[in-house]
């Protein structure tokens, strides 16, 4: 008969080795024997999701949470993670299981709920002084406000995650208050709700090193509000901005920014501010990022920067080797001048996207940006299909559909061909076009005619897998 290597160890190790099992798996072992019945109340930790128990009886999860934290009064906790349907669950006293695992030492503590909650205080005021947590992620319960008799304090908290909370409205600087109160915070994500009621994200942070803000655009059924996000953390290398909400975004003091995701369009087409002032808005932002090395921008980003500042007056991006952009089919036509802003550019991605109007103007061949007499090294141009690419597709006819396809290829490839006749010492273009795009002509043929200003360069095409 085989040794038994596990259960030659002593209780205290198996515990720990459960504690990276999900709950549910952790009791399974209590049928191995007599020793292993109970062993699963000793792992620290707790681990659980409304799925673990049968639809006809999800109330249990809190039946099984008070008996685990019963049990062994004394235990330290390592983690509390729990997620929960709200409808399913008698969620009375629940914050009375995040205080518990709070005061025993949890070190994480992962509370998140299907359904936004109507009441706002899910979440215990120990949450604002947990002298142990390290990791905090809160997705859809409430926040109650610390009030001035509570002081943020939480000296050990490197990630936070907060994602559709409902903040106390008693307190419109509850959100900054936190923040400021984590002295050691490394990573920030918060995902913003239609109708928060925190107006203006304020984060100022020295030990903050990656940040990522995100939320939806505006609906007509939830009141138009102005709301802001400012950044102000030196230490910061990772940003990522993806965020509908904001009419007004300033950064500071980005001094070691690595790289930045954007994805927004400011708010362009809403608030009352003037036009001047949206320029203001939309310039002051890229200043506060110029420092970064490597930026993906999105396609509603772009559009915002042509309708405000025709991507002619954009910063200067010295350290930036690095560009990810997506470009609409109009917007080609403004490539040279928004290039002009990264004189040092290396490593070009563009993601093309096709409209049908407007139609775009040639593209500038007088403007010819430094970095393609420089220092662009590699390009790679990629066709974005879109979900109405695959409907007209289907619904329009095979003559019709070659047209299109030849009218936006032919897009595509004047693009290529100021890549290549301007770029001095280019060496890598790929070309990645979709099938349908690259029957209606052959595109080796289209290259030959081309001429190459960079002899080293290579030209690679590929097919993508759809």
């Amino acid at each position: 008969m085989p040794y038994d290597r596990i259960s030659a160890l002593p209780d205290s190790l198996i515990s720990q080795i459960l504690l990276y099992l999900p709950t549910k798996d952790s009791v399974k072992t209590s049928v191995l024997s007599t020793r292993w019945r109970n062993l699963w109340l000793d792992v620290p930790g707790l681990e659980l999701h409304s799925t673990d128990f049968p639809y006809y009886a999800k109330s249990r999860i809190k039946t099984f949470t008070d008996r685990f934290l019963h049990c062994n009064r004394e235990l330290s906790l390592h983690k509390f993670k729990i997620k929960y349907d709200e409808c399913n669950v008698y969620l009375f006293g629940i914050s009375e299981w995040f205080a518990a695992a709070i005061n025993r030492g949890a070190q994480v503590l992962d509370v998140d709920t299907y359904r936004r909650p109507y009441f706002k205080d899910v979440m215990p005021l120990e949450i604002y002084k947990s002298k142990t947590l390290v990791s905090l992620k809160l997705v859809n319960v409430g926040m109650p406000n610390p009030g001035e008799l509570v002081s943020v304090s939480l000296p050990c908290l490197k990630t936070m995650h907060l994602e559709d909370v409902v903040y106390s409205d008693e307190d419109p600087l509850i959100l900054e208050k936190l923040i400021s109160g984590c002295p050691v915070l490394e990573d920030l994500t918060v995902c913003r709700a239609l109708d928060d009621n925190v107006p203006i994200l304020r984060v100022k942070s020295r030990s903050l090193k990656r940040f990522c803000v995100k939320s939806g655009g505006f609906r007509k059924d939830v009141p138009y509000k102005e709301y802001a996000v400012e950044i102000d953390a030196p230490g910061l290398e990772y940003m990522s901005f993806r965020d509908g909400h904001s009419g007004r975004v300033l950064a500071k003091n980005l001094t070691c920014l690595l790289m930045v995701d954007i994805d927004t369009g400011f708010n362009v087409l809403l608030g009352n501010v003037t036009m001047e002032m949206r320029k203001g808005i939309v310039r002051d932002f890229f200043t506060g990022v110029s420092s970064v090395r490597h930026m993906i921008i999105s396609q509603r980003t772009l559009e915002a920067l042509y309708r405000w500042l025709k991507l002619g007056t954009i910063s200067v991006f010295q350290n930036l080797s690095r560009l990810e952009a997506s470009f609409c089919t109009f917007l080609l036509q403004v490539l040279p001048r928004f290039l002009e802003s990264f004189p040092n550019l290396k490593y070009l991605t563009l993601y093309l996207v096709h409209t049908a109007v407007p139609e775009p103007d040639k593209l500038e061949p007088t403007v010819v940006p430094r970095c393609l007499l420089s220092s662009l090294e590699r390009v790679e141009i990629k066709e974005v299909i879109t979900e109405q690419d695959t409907l007209w597709n289907k619904t329009i006819s095979k003559r019709t559909a070659t047209r299109l396809l030849r009218v936006k290829k032919s897009h595509w490839m004047k693009a290529v061909r100021y890549i290549l006749e301007n770029s001095l010492v280019l060496k890598r273009l790929i070309l990645c076009f979709s099938p349908l795009t690259n029957q209606v002509s052959d595109t080796s043929k289209e290259l030959s005619t081309f001429t190459k200003r960079s002899r080293r360069c290579e030209i690679f095409i590929r097919v993508p897998y759809l």
